[in-house]
């Protein structure tokens, strides 16, 4: 789902986190690239160039969300150009299982995740780079060139770069 920012000087009483599903292809289709970007254009498609918003509750009902249903909710869109509308009419079913079983489960840690009002954006499509082979001390073929991070391949966010960031300060060390 669509990621946001944070900004210093502007506060929402929303909070905001992303929820990423990977997928890998192989046989017969390995296009992983092209297939994100039809789904960003079907959901682009169907709110008009802008980002879909979706409750919950109306995706949990097999239904669409609409703008007048989302004015009365008590979760306010921080996104202002979003467009009420329905994700899995573009979203593909495993993908949208992913999410839907990831907030029903995190609803168990924190109580109200899964909440009928909770806003999914769409879509956040992210792409990888392929792994660069490397040893346990994170050498590359190359004589001392080290590669880190998402650059790397082997990470896919801040926590996990800044790990393998801290293994290679031991290693230097």
């Amino acid at each position: 789902m669509v990621n946001g920012h944070a900004y210093k000087e502007l506060k929402s009483p929303n909070t905001n986190l992303a929820i990423l599903c990977s997928h890998n292809f192989s046989v017969p289709f390995n296009q992983p690239i092209a297939y994100a970007r039809k789904v960003g254009e079907l959901t682009n498609m169907l709110a008009n160039g802008h980002i879909l918003v979706q409750r919950f509750g109306d995706i949990l009902d097999g239904k669409r969300t609409w703008e007048k249903e989302l004015t009365q909710s008590n979760v306010k869109p921080t996104l202002p150009d979003a467009v009420a509308g329905d994700i899995t009419a573009a979203m593909p079913y495993r993908a949208m299982m992913n999410i839907i079983n990831f907030i029903k489960a995190m609803d168990e840690v924190v109580p109200g995740f899964a909440s009928y009002e909770t806003l999914l954006y769409s879509p956040e499509l992210k792409f990888y780079s392929n792994r660069i082979k490397m040893d346990t001390k994170l050498n590359t073929n190359i004589e001392g060139l080290h590669c880190l991070g998402d650059s790397s391949g082997w990470t896919r966010g801040l926590m996990m770069s800044s790990a393998m960031g801290v293994l290679m300060g031991r290693e230097l060390a």
